[in-house]
């Protein structure tokens, strides 16, 4: 009776794995589209002939990604003038375009262009520029759509990085 008993436990356990392992394999990834905020893609580009220089659409990469470009908006609006002055000059080094798939469930899947960031030569400086057609509730003049920041030099080198 209890070998009969084991091997009902054991059936039981292996059906408890195979539908867990079916459960994990079909999410296909280690972050949720939540998590990635539906990132699907960055492109790199070289800012002097806009050439592409790199494409990266690893999870891991683009959650941190996520993560570095939240900025808490502390003092952004007062200091624009000021920091679009001291760029005044500055040669543009690349752009990295944030591409995310599409909010709605039907229809086209191919990633939608959501915000560039403009990294400058010598300058811890930051542009960022949001895409138009990413906001589709009302139209917002261009100048509303671009803001300046300081970064700190571990999210300046993380940028580079991808470069590398």
């Amino acid at each position: 009776m209890n070998k009969k008993r084991g091997i009902k436990i054991g059936i039981l356990l292996v059906a408890g794995l195979c539908i867990c392992a079916g459960c994990s394999a079909g999410q296909g990834g280690k972050y949720t589209p939540e998590e990635l905020d539906n990132l699907a893609e960055i492109r790199i580009y070289a800012a002097k002939n806009n050439e592409l220089i790199k494409t990266i659409s690893d999870e891991e990469q683009l959650y941190q990604f996520n993560q570095c470009s939240i900025f808490d908006g502390t003092d952004i609006e007062e200091r624009q003038e000021e920091l679009k002055r001291d760029l005044e000059g500055a040669e543009e080094q690349y752009h990295l375009t944030a591409y995310k798939y599409p909010a709605a469930r039907f229809g086209g899947k191919e990633p939608v262009e959501n915000m560039t960031i403009t990294l400058y030569e010598d300058s811890d400086i930051i542009r960022m520029t949001v895409a138009e057609d990413s906001i589709k509730a009302f139209t917002v003049p261009e100048e509303f759509l671009t803001f300046y920041y300081e970064a700190p030099e571990a999210e300046m080198e993380f940028y580079r990085s991808f470069v590398e």
